[in-house]
Formats: C-alpha cells, sequence, structure tokens
C-alpha cells in the first residue's frame, strides 16, 4: 500500500533535510577548527600544504568569532588561540541543539505517518463477500466413478 501524504508531511522532510545540511555544516566546522586549533597549539609548520588548507579553511568557520579573544604565544611556534576553542564550543552546542531538532522532527514525521494510516483506516471499509447462494439443483444420478 501506497503511504498517503499531504503538506505536512512534505513540510516535516523538507525541514528534516535543512537540518541535516545544518548538522553536517556544524560537524565540519567542528572537525576544521579543531585541527586548526591543534596545529596552532603544537606549532605545526604553516608552509605545508595540509596545514595551510586547514587554517584557510578553518579561517572561515573562525571569522564569526574572531577578536573576541587574544591569541596567547606559548612558545616561537606554537599559540594558544581562546577564539578559536571558544568557536568549537559553540559549533558543538549549535550541532546538538540541531541534532535535538532532527530527532523531534523524526518523531513528529512518524506520529504524524501513524495518524495518516490510523484515519485511512478508519475511512476503509472491506466488501464482505457474500457466502455462495446454495442451488436447489439435484445432484447428477448418473455419476459413475472410474475404477
Amino acid at each position: 500500500m501506497a503511504k498517503q501524504s499531504d503538506g505536512k508531511s512534505g513540510f516535516l522532510i523538507f525541514a528534516k533535510v535543512i537540518s541535516y545540511l545544518a548538522y553536517a555544516y556544524f560537524l565540519i566546522s567542528t572537525i576544521v577548527l579543531t585541527l586548526a586549533f591543534f596545529l596552532l597549539l603544537l606549532g605545526a609548520n604553516p608552509t605545508t600544504g595540509f596545514v595551510k588548507f586547514v587554517y584557510h579553511f578553518a579561517a572561515v568557520f573562525l571569522e564569526p568569532f574572531r577578536g573576541i579573544f587574544p591569541t596567547h604565544q606559548i612558545s616561537d611556534r606554537s599559540y594558544f588561540s581562546g577564539a578559536a576553542l571558544f568557536a568549537i564550543i559553540m559549533y558543538g552546542i549549535a550541532a546538538m541543539l540541531v541534532h535535538s531538532l532532527i530527532t523531534y522532527l523524526s518523531l513528529k514525521q512518524v506520529q504524524h505517518q501513524q495518524k495518516l494510516e490510523e484515519a485511512q483506516a478508519a475511512t476503509y471499509q472491506p466488501t464482505v463477500a457474500s457466502k455462495p447462494v446454495p442451488t436447489n439443483r439435484p445432484k447428477p444420478t448418473n455419476y459413475r466413478p472410474k475404477v
């Protein structure tokens, strides 16, 4: 049986897709910022390709938090970035909130689908097959079993 759908189901699916995209953004940003934080903290060589890539990519995610906390030099090559750590925490919290939203939307979608199926079952009235009408015909008398 095909699932019945309506506008509310479509909205819930759309909201889940948007939530998954936001969740992916927050997870990627948290991973990249964590990598950049530890590379900066451990004094990674900024001229290598991987470190350049991570720093450049992390700069996009760090932009809203830049300037909140000062960067402290630990040694001649390593730095502690309070802004990066704060950004990691904030993106992590945002990811948890979006995860909760996805869970809530999934629950609502299942409940709505169950209501649709219950409504469909309540309106569905199967046709009752009537018993065969007995005929008053006599059985043939010339019937002989083959031996």
